[in-house]
């Protein structure tokens, strides 16, 4: 009986821990002439630990060629080469781009990150990046939540 009851202690230990360490998922939408945006943030409690972000941009519906979005957005992209904490790509289709970039704030070089567009980074980097704060200004801008 001694034996049965530590094994539940434990096992409740584990359950407790194992659900103060997990991370979340919370995912945000805007729709606009052309453009489809999807962000999602990882979080545990209120510090975000990652972001990815997925732009659809629809050639026709922007009034632009393949060749501009090339033009238009190659230039951005090269501001992410070599950025520290960043994962950026971008693919041309025959009708949209596909731009898709992931942050690890664990990793990302705020500094540099700074100067590049697109990026907006508040406060201390050593406080980290608040879930809540980023969720407003998201909401801000027009996104809306995604109900997971």
């Amino acid at each position: 009986m001694k034996k049965a009851w530590m094994l539940f202690v434990l096992a409740m230990v584990t359950v407790v821990l194992a659900a103060c360490g997990s991370e979340e998922t919370r995912t945000f939408e805007m729709e606009d002439t052309g453009l489809t945006s999807t962000l999602t943030y990882t979080y545990s409690g209120d510090e975000v630990t990652s972001q990815t972000a997925e732009n659809v941009l629809n050639y026709e519906e922007l009034g632009i060629e393949k060749a501009d979005a090339e033009e238009i957005l190659n230039p951005v992209a090269e501001q992410y080469e070599g950025l520290e904490g960043i994962e950026y790509s971008i693919e041309y289709g025959d009708e949209e781009a596909v731009e898709s970039i992931e942050i690890n704030y664990e990793e990302l070089d705020y500094e540099k990150a700074q100067g590049v567009e697109g990026i907006q980074l508040e406060g201390n980097p050593e406080d980290g990046v608040s879930m809540e704060k980023s969720a407003e200004m998201v909401e801000e801008q027009g996104y809306t939540e995604v109900e997971e």
